[in-house]
């Protein structure tokens, strides 16, 4: 008879569920032992810490559309997982999240030193399940997956040791629910209203100056979102976590609507008269002015809905994404007034060249970070995947990365992890084999966590080395940056002295002590063949450029400008060729 280890690694396997990232300990050594490998999975990943056990399980959610699994022991295993979860919950990622209970004592319990497991996990869970008896793990663990893909987040199974290591008890045929699972992995949606669509319609057809603002949730509708766009001659803008949903190259495309995102992105929220959000559930309220636009959004569920006042919304479409936007779309009207439109690709293209004639300019011979992301933009491999971590490597990924269709892009949203890319490169790397990869990370958010998990990469060195290059570019400035420019925005203070000093490390030797390949730039005339090289390549390479830290994001450029009043469309589109002169060599802190 089989166990209840064979049991849970079977009835993943029947989820689809093909890999398991976690960290081993007695509590779980049972099941750990009993999972696959790459070929007859689940496979079981083992990560450094819990932390990044959880992220690559999250990312694995995002790239797969699939649940994500991770396993840890009891007590500070499991308390170790809680931020990666946090990740997939706020992210609304469907993570299953299996956990070692601790064995009471002689006398009953551990007393007041045992970690509140279920307490802990049922705040950050969708469903939160302590399993004591062999009999009740199949159906419970059949509702934990059901429950993190219904409600999009995180279930937990809690499971003593015992349980583990016990034999199964059969389960009858009419109680297997394995056999129809795949068929249940996403839920049904709600249908849209068509009064509702006709009511969105109307709200479209009067607006003047649309703008859509795509997020994750309208991933399945890219398509219908560029319909409407030029049905309505609107901008579009992206949120963090749609970069992908949309490619960089179309000229209304504005790039990242996010408090530090694109200058355009922001203008055309400001200047818009309607707006459209299209499963834009990470999309941040506080963007939108008050008194502002006639609001329509489009979500798959009341959950999904962006955060806004509802006295600002004008219309909702609740249900699936794309046939809501299907029913929407016959009854626009073509706009036959393009002015906006002219506004809005004007000052898209201006940005973009002022983006480009600023990652060109170099001060004292060190390499402007800028450039870094810029070079790599230019050489981007066709269907790669380019993640970011926390921090200024965020920025230059907003700012300077042009996504192409077919390409993919990740990080963590909502929390904002520092160290998140590297589990998140291992886990997209594992998921899409076939893609190449790309993580930006900065040195501080390395220093977190990425340095341990790239032992892990070290770990699985032969299966990687001959498949597409996968990049760890670690940008190293030995500051905080982010947050160093933050502190200086709000003292007003751009020579305010770097304030969160990270301590000076060769990453290229440590990936070197690791086996892996590893490669230094600090000549800004290099940073275009070290990108050629790395990307002819095959299998993991560290990329360790030394950039400048002082080189400002646009968010913090104006600090100390005399000018620091937030530019129109029409304004970022126009400029003369005086102020472009100015904008590329009148200093560092220009305006935007």
């Amino acid at each position: 008879m089989a166990g209840v280890s064979e049991l849970i690694a079977a009835r993943l396997r029947a989820w689809r569920v093909d890999r398991v990232f976690g960290v081993p300990g007695p509590e779980v050594d049972a099941l750990a032992g009993v999972l696959g490998d790459e070929r007859d999975g689940p496979e079981f990943v083992r990560a450094r810490h819990g932390e990044p056990a959880a992220l690559m399980a999250c990312a694995h959610a995002k790239f797969t559309g699939r649940p994500g699994c991770c396993l840890a022991p009891a007590g500070s295993g499991a308390l170790q997982l809680l931020s990666g979860l946090y990740d997939a919950a706020l992210d609304r990622q469907p993570v299953l999240a299996v956990v070692g209970r601790e064995e009471p004592g002689p006398y009953g319990g551990a007393g007041r030193h045992t970690v509140p497991v279920t307490r802990l996990f049922d705040e950050v869970s969708e469903f939160c399940a302590s399993v004591s008896e062999p009999r009740h793990v199949p159906d419970a663990l059949d509702r934990a997956v059901q429950a993190a893909l219904t409600g999009r987040g995180v279930a937990t199974l809690i499971v003593p040791r015992a349980v583990l290591e016990a034999e199964a008890a059969p389960v009858p045929p009419e109680e297997d629910r394995t056999a129809g699972a795949p068929a249940r992995l996403r839920p049904s949606l709600l249908r849209p209203e068509e009064r509702d669509a006709r009511h969105a319609a109307d709200v479209l057809n009067a607006g003047r100056r649309v703008a859509v603002v795509a997020g994750p949730g309208g991933a399945a509708a890219s398509g219908q979102v560029a319909g409407v766009a030029q049905l309505l001659g609107a901008g579009v803008a992206k949120t963090p976590l749609a970069r992908d949903v949309l490619p960089d190259d179309l000229p209304w495309v504005t790039g990242t609507a996010a408090p530090s995102g694109s200058t355009v992105a922001a203008a055309l929220l400001r200047e818009c008269d309607t707006l459209l959000l299209v499963g834009a559930e990470d999309f941040d309220g506080g963007l939108v002015p008050v008194p502002g636009p006639r609001v329509v959004t489009v979500d798959a569920d009341a959950a999904a809905r962006p955060a806004l006042p509802e006295a600002a919304v004008t219309g909702r479409l609740t249900g699936e994404v794309a046939a809501a936007l299907d029913l929407v779309l016959p009854l626009l009207h073509r706009r036959e007034d393009l002015r906006w439109r002219t506004d809005v690709e004007q000052a898209v293209r201006e940005w973009r060249a002022r983006g480009r004639a600023k990652a060109s300019l170099f001060f004292g011979g060190v390499v402007n970070p800028r450039s870094v992301v810029a070079e790599l933009s230019a050489r981007l491999p066709d269907r790669c995947v380019v993640v970011a971590d926390a921090g200024s490597a965020l920025d230059w990924w907003t700012r300077h990365l042009e996504l192409r269709n077919g390409m993919r892009a990740s990080l963590s949203g909502h929390l904002g992890t520092p160290g998140s890319a590297v589990p998140y490169a291992v886990a997209a790397r594992l998921a899409l084999p076939e893609r190449p990869v790309v993580a930006l990370i900065g040195d501080g958010a390395l220093q977190t966590s990425g340095m341990n998990e790239l032992i892990t990469v070290r770990r699985h060195l032969e299966r990687l080395a001959d498949g597409p290059p996968l990049v760890f570019c670690v940008l190293n400035n030995g500051d905080m940056n982010r947050l160093t420019w933050q502190r200086r925005r709000a003292a007003g203070d751009p020579l305010l002295a770097p304030s969160a000093e990270v301590p000076e490390v060769s990453y290229t030797a440590y990936a070197r002590l690791l086996g892996l390949p590893g490669v230094r730039c600090a000549h800004p005339g290099q940073v275009a063949a070290v990108w050629e090289g790395a990307l002819r390549a095959t299998g993991p390479v560290l990329l360790e450029f030394v950039v400048d830290g002082e080189t400002p994001p646009d968010w913090a450029a104006a600090i100390g400008s005399r000018d620091a009043k937030q530019p129109s469309l029409s304004r970022i589109g126009r400029r003369t060729l005086r102020q472009r002169i100015a904008a590329s060599v009148g200093g560092v802190f220009g305006s935007t």
